[in-house]
C-alpha cells in the first residue's frame, strides 16, 4: 500500500517567491501580448478587458515593479538566508546533469531499463531556474530601457532602443513557449504530477513521490550520509 506520509519539499519564502514569479509573469504576459497585437480582435478584446489602453500600460507597469521586487527578493534569498544559499547550491550545475541528461535520452529510446536518480533538482528543473534566471534579467534590462525612453533619448542612439524593443518581444515570446511548453507540462501535466502539483502552494509532497522522482534527495532525507556514499550515490 502507498505510503502517505507526506514531506516539506518547499518552504513559505520560496513559495512566496514563485507565487509573486507566476503572478507578475502572467500580468506581463497578458498585457504585454494586448499591445503586441492591439490591432487583432483578440488583443482588443484584452484592452477592454483590462479596462482600456492607459489602463493596460499602468497594470504592465506595476507587473513589471512586481518582478523587480521578486528579482531583489530572490537575491537578498540566496545571498543572505541559510536556506536561500544551500538551495542555490542545490541549482547549480554539476557534472552528474550532464550524465543525467545522457541517461535521460538513453532511457527515453529504451537502451535503459531505468530513468536516471536525481536529487534535490534535476537538470530539467536546473534548466528552467537558469533559462527564467536570464529571461528576467532580459526583461527588466529591456524593459528600463523602454520604460524612461524620454530621459535616455538624449543619452543613447535610436538603434539601442530598437533592439530593446525587439529583445523585449522576443524574451517575452520564449517566456511564453517555455512555460507552455515546458514549465506547466513537466510541473503539472507529465504523468507522475496530473493534473497538478500542488506542493508550489502548500509546499508538501508524497513520500512516494519523492521517491519516484528525486530519489537522491529520498535517500538524503531517510539515509546518512555514510550510507548514501556507499551505495555510491549523489556523486
Amino acid at each position: 500500500m502507498p505510503s502517505k506520509k507526506k514531506v516539506l519539499r518547499f518552504s513559505l519564502s520560496w513559495r512566496i517567491q514563485h507565487f509573486l514569479l507566476m503572478v507578475s509573469v502572467t500580468l506581463l504576459i497578458i498585457t504585454g501580448f494586448a499591445l503586441r497585437y492591439h490591432d487583432t480582435w483578440f488583443g482588443r478584446f484584452l484592452i477592454f478587458i483590462e479596462g482600456g489602453f492607459e489602463t493596460r500600460g499602468t497594470l504592465h507597469r506595476i507587473s513589471a515593479v512586481l518582478l523587480f521586487i521578486t528579482a531583489v527578493y530572490h537575491l537578498i534569498y540566496i545571498l543572505f538566508t541559510r536556506e536561500g544559499r544551500k538551495e542555490f547550491r542545490e541549482l547549480l550545475p554539476r557534472k552528474k546533469d550532464f550524465a543525467d541528461f545522457v541517461e535521460s535520452i538513453r532511457y527515453d529510446i529504451g537502451k535503459n531499463e531505468k530513468p536516471p536518480m536525481y536529487g534535490r533538482y534535476s537538470y530539467k528543473e536546473k534548466i528552467q531556474y537558469w533559462a527564467f534566471f536570464l529571461f528576467v534579467i532580459l526583461m527588466i534590462l529591456s524593459g528600463i530601457v523602454l520604460w524612461f525612453h524620454n530621459y535616455l533619448f538624449g543619452i543613447l542612439p535610436k538603434w539601442f532602443f530598437d533592439f530593446s524593443q525587439a529583445l523585449h518581444s522576443a524574451t517575452a515570446t520564449l517566456v511564453i513557449t517555455f512555460l507552455v511548453l515546458w514549465h506547466l507540462y513537466l510541473v503539472h501535466f507529465s504523468p507522475s504530477n496530473f493534473p497538478i502539483n500542488a506542493s508550489f502552494w502548500h509546499g508538501y509532497v508524497s513520500e512516494e513521490w519523492l521517491k519516484e522522482n528525486h530519489y537522491l534527495e529520498y535517500l538524503n532525507l531517510t539515509s546518512s550520509s555514510e550510507e548514501i556514499k556507499n551505495k555510491g550515490y549523489g556523486k
